[in-house]
């Protein structure tokens, strides 16, 4: 299964929490692990719908996905490519946030 960025909620993401996801960079495969999904409640992002050609886009709140992973190899901010079992390949913009004692704090954003 591959999912539909461009529809995707939280709720699409929520099953997941707990379960890693394959990262290919540039240091070999990065192991991530969804951590939590967070909802974006008063935010104003694409709060209509979108058309982008002959595609209708529905209407969603921002959200953002946190992932913890390895303390080393630093993935940059970047897009990468992504690989869930379930979920499939997805290509998401992908942030460092916060570096722990034991783990790197990332962060892919949906507006």
């Amino acid at each position: 299964m591959t999912i539909d960025l461009a529809n995707a909620t939280p709720d699409t993401f929520r099953p997941y929490v707990g379960q890693r996801f394959l990262v290919d960079s540039a240091a070999g495969p990065v192991a991530l692990t969804l951590d939590n999904v967070k909802t974006f409640d008063t935010s104003m992002i694409r709060d209509s719908v979108v058309e982008v050609g002959d595609v209708t886009i529905p209407p969603r709140r921002a959200f953002a996905l946190t992932f913890e992973g390895p303390v080393a190899p630093v993935l940059s901010s970047a897009q990468v490519v992504m690989t869930h079992p379930d979920l499939g390949e997805m290509a998401l913009f992908v942030s460092p946030f916060r570096k722990d004692r034991d783990c790197m704090l990332y962060e892919a954003v949906f507006n």
